[in-house]
């Protein structure tokens, strides 16, 4: 059986790599993850949990003792900026107990091994070696790596975001940090490099950035093909629409993206009036019962002007056909539907974004079951991630 090396850049919650185990059955391969730089606190206790299960807290070690060993890692609350150097003092001991296993289990493998000894969840490859926090400080890779993924920041070329493009100054600027790293290992390159991102970076504001980037890949030798993608046609009931970069070494190969799924999921396979979804019934005096399908089979209407003038916050969409985008932050993190028979409108729960996203059940109550992440915190990780059936 052929093992498939790949190593995360901006790792998130792992959807790549867990993408990438869900078809090692069906082409009998075995996905080996030799490493991940994520600095998010959040997404790292996500990743641990999805890919290696939960522990137990930290009782050995005192406050001092922990404090100390996160200090040599840099570790971002909001995903945008690093933290205070008195974060973890600050932290209630019962929390930090909690959150050590899986931040410095992330990045030492001989801690990781102590915590994580009776899990049954694949042993844990590279740890301080190849797991870090900070990928300015990443220098040197794992050898013979197969599928390198590097999903940079999009904030600053979303529409969610301030759209201030991908320069040194800003987040999405950290793309130019892959392009260091893999100058830094020419003769160890990755074979294929795979990327993921919102597809406003095809459009006329930052096409001109893109193709500088795709000529950096060229000029290391890298031949890229690209697509912006819809989620629906290969699997999920969600329209997501991103742009995906696969680029190789391999110049004599030609890569052809995979043409659509004939078989369509929808939403009420996961959308469904469950207890666990938050009601907003205080906004139904606004509902303007006039649902209608959109071209890509989203059916939705919008709440009066009384309550909002903001597109994205009035809509309210039925369990039926596609969903919408679900994002990290804005509107459409809050995704609302509207149940007819029980004349209910509800929150989108994070169990069902985790769904929604292409994880499973299961996925969902390992980050979820030791409550070390709030509802708004499921949801951000969830919009923030990639889905995972293409």
């Amino acid at each position: 059986m052929k093992t498939i090396k790949i190593f995360e850049l901006f790792a998130g919650i792992g959807s790549q790599y867990k993408a990438c185990k869900n078809i090692e059955k069906e082409l009998s391969i075995k996905i080996e993850s030799v490493g991940a730089c994520e600095w998010y606190i959040d997404a790292i206790i996500g990743y641990m949990s999805i890919h290696y299960g939960n522990t137990t807290p930290e009782l050995e070690l005192s406050r001092e003792e922990m404090c100390e060993l996160l200090s040599n890692y840099s570790f971002s609350a909001d995903s945008k900026h690093l933290i205070r150097g008195d974060y973890f003092n600050k932290m209630k001991l019962e929390k930090l107990q909690a959150y050590f296993p899986y931040l410095y289990g992330f990045v030492n493998d001989k801690y990781f091994n102590k915590k994580w000894k009776s899990t049954k969840k694949t042993k844990f490859l590279g740890g301080a070696k190849c797991h870090t926090t900070n990928i300015k400080e990443l220098n040197t890779l794992p050898k013979n790596i197969d599928i390198l993924t590097y999903s940079f920041p999009c904030q600053d070329i979303s529409q969610q975001g301030v759209r201030r493009g991908i320069n040194e100054y800003t987040r999405s600027g950290l793309l130019y940090e892959v392009e260091r790293i893999l100058k830094l290992n020419r003769d160890n390159l990755p074979k294929v490099l795979l990327l993921e991102n919102v597809k406003a970076l095809t459009n006329k504001l930052f096409l001109k950035d893109f193709n500088k980037w795709l000529n950096a890949l060229e000029n290391l030798g890298y031949k890229s093909i690209w697509k912006v993608v819809n989620s629906t046609d290969y699997g999920s009931c969600q329209n997501r629409e991103r742009v995906f970069c696969i680029s190789y070494l391999d110049k004599q190969k030609n890569f052809t993206f995979p043409k659509p799924l004939i078989t369509k999921k929808e939403i009420d396979s996961i959308i469904k009036n469950d207890d666990d979804m938050k009601e907003c019934n205080h906004l139904l005096k606004y509902l303007n019962n006039d649902f209608k399908p959109t071209q890509n089979n989203i059916t939705k209407t919008r709440l009066d002007k009384k309550y909002t003038n903001f597109n994205s916050e009035a809509y309210v969409y039925l369990a039926k056909g596609y969903g919408p985008t679900l994002t990290a932050s804005g509107a459409n993190s809050r995704l609302k539907f509207y149940f007819p028979k029980t004349n209910q409108l509800k929150y989108i729960s994070p169990r069902q974004a985790f769904l929604y996203m292409g994880f499973g059940k299961n996925d969902y109550l390992s980050v979820a079951k030791q409550s070390l992440l709030n509802e708004s915190k499921l949801l951000f990780l969830c919009g923030n991630s990639i889905s995972i059936e293409v």
